[in-house]
């Protein structure tokens, strides 16, 4: 394997772990970890709504959105990148779940996001991300089934 094939690797190892760490950020309503991630020119589009521009207007639309939740749960999987040196661009598909305070229906968003990435001082950030919408659905919460003490039938024996 040559060096530049290991340093492909090491890159989009680096990325799928930066992805990783925003999904974990968001899981636990952590606007601030999630935040970090972007470098501090960076733009983030969601949907139809207006262009955020810079790190620390980043981090406060996520800290306006995660306020807004008593509850999210966010999914990404199926990333496919592609790096060019110090920069670097993917698809990820994102499946989430979300429950405002006060509100037992859930909603369902399915979507992906087209990024960009830069590495900066040997770390790689989100530089550009845009959110597409490609379905949103609300969850009647007398459709959800709340079962105590659920277990799997074939639970996982060590």
């Amino acid at each position: 394997m040559t060096d530049a094939s290991v340093a492909k690797l090491e890159a989009e190892n680096a990325i799928r772990r930066l992805v990783s760490a925003y999904c974990d950020a968001v899981n636990r309503l952590d606007a601030d970890a999630a935040g970090q991630l972007f470098a501090a020119d960076a733009k983030v589009r969601i949907a139809d709504f207006p262009e955020l521009c810079g790190r620390d207007t980043i981090t406060e639309g996520m800290r306006t959105t995660f306020a807004a939740s008593s509850f999210l749960r966010q999914q990404c999987d199926a990333i496919l990148i592609d790096v060019d040196g110090d920069r670097a661009r993917s698809r990820i598909s994102v499946f989430e779940v979300n429950r405002k305070p006060e509100v037992d229906d859930l909603g369902l968003i399915f979507g992906f996001y087209e990024d960009e990435y830069a590495l900066l001082d040997g770390n790689w950030r989100f530089h550009r991300r845009r959110y597409t919408l490609q379905l949103r659905a609300l969850l009647p919460a007398s459709k959800i089934q709340h079962i105590p003490g659920f277990a799997p039938q074939d639970a996982f024996r060590a």
